[in-house]
């Protein structure tokens, strides 16, 4: 497992995970993270559709993320999505090239979920989780 950088005061260090603000849902955990970013579920608890996004492979928010989440680092998470293209299973979420993008484009799509560096956050979403120390916690 990678370990997400430490707190230590800075809020670059702490990912949040974000959302639409039309999304239900005040707090989401680990266990409702996961098969959202393995796309194994794809809906809201209310129904709707949930639309996650990635930050790119190399990216060290997606890897902290991905270590605290998925329980995965970088080699484990390609091969993760060669089994499952090779099984014929859902493509994975789509990518963000940027923490900025992400943000806006989390802030525009309706059911959007996705993740940046705690810094990063703006208005226009919402945080419905953190990763702290490699845990996810209550935003």
């Amino acid at each position: 497992l990678l370990p997400v950088p430490s707190l230590a005061g800075d809020s670059r260090d702490v990912v949040a995970v974000i959302a639409h603000k039309s999304v239900g849902v005040a707090s989401i955990s680990r266990d409702d993270l996961r098969p959202i970013f393995q796309t194994k579920k794809d809906t809201w608890p209310d129904g709707s559709k949930v639309k996650p996004f990635n930050l790119p492979d190399n990216n060290a928010t997606r890897q902290g993320f991905d270590a605290a989440v998925l329980g995965l680092d970088p080699d484990r998470v390609a091969r993760y999505w060669i089994d499952r293209k090779i099984r014929g299973g859902e493509r994975p979420p789509q990518n963000a090239p940027s923490s900025a993008v992400m943000v806006k484009v989390i802030g525009k799509t309706p059911g959007a979920l996705g993740y940046v560096e705690a810094g990063a956050v703006d208005a226009t979403v919402k945080v419905v989780a953190k990763v702290v120390d490699g845990q996810v916690v209550a935003p």
